[in-house]
């Protein structure tokens, strides 16, 4: 039994040789960034929201003035104008739903 021409034995290719690329032309840019005047608004927005909510709920000093005045007896207490704050918060609450 003779075995002749197994594959691709007898057409072995040379490999060719690699040819010179030209390098890349080199090009410089500058980056540079330019933010709309709504993403300024909008940077500004969450920095003050930002603001408000470090701010503490409870301004202790107005409260710890109002208990003295209390305790003192020295409290101004306007009848009509908190009934007038008040309408004006549900006012508001009914008008917004």
């Amino acid at each position: 039994m003779v075995i002749d021409k197994i594959g691709n034995i007898n057409n072995i290719v040379e490999p060719r040789k690699s040819r010179n690329v030209p390098q890349a032309r080199e090009t410089r840019r500058d980056d540079s960034v330019h933010i709309s005047t709504e993403g300024k608004m909008a940077a500004d927005a969450a920095r003050q929201t930002q603001i408000v909510r470090e701010a503490p709920d409870v301004r202790t000093e107005r409260v710890n003035q109002l208990r003295e005045q209390i305790a003192n007896g020295t409290y101004n207490f306007d009848d009509d104008r908190i009934i007038e704050k008040v309408a004006e918060r549900i006012a508001t609450f009914l008008l917004r739903r």
